[in-house]
């Protein structure tokens, strides 16, 4: 019995991963709106992220419109957050943000 508790564990913990690899792909922004960066991959789904590491911020200041319409190479990861109700939910995190064309 003592076996199966553990093994149970063992495998319980190897799935129950908050993380998740990085993913990356080449972007369009479409734009910041409350508190969102929202953009569109080269298949045409729209992705909005509620954060971005600091260095992109600092180099791409994406609540000007100066941006949207440009394209990136961004890599992101899904997190898993708690909203205020206790209720579990995904959020995409930007990681590293990378200017494709500079038009």
């Amino acid at each position: 019995m003592k076996t199966l508790i553990v093994l149970f564990t063992i495998v319980s913990l190897a799935f129950g991963k908050n993380t998740q690899e990085p993913i990356t792909m080449n972007v369009t922004f479409d734009g910041f709106d409350d508190g969102f960066y929202y953009f569109t991959d080269e298949e045409d789904n729209n992705f909005y992220f509620e954060t971005i590491n600091e260095e992109s911020l600092e180099k791409y200041k994406l609540s000007d419109e100066e941006f949207i319409g440009k394209s990136f190479k961004l890599t992101y990861k899904v997190e898993n957050k708690t909203d205020e109700n206790g209720d579990l939910y995904e959020s995409f995190a930007i990681l590293e943000l990378i200017i494709i064309d500079e038009d």
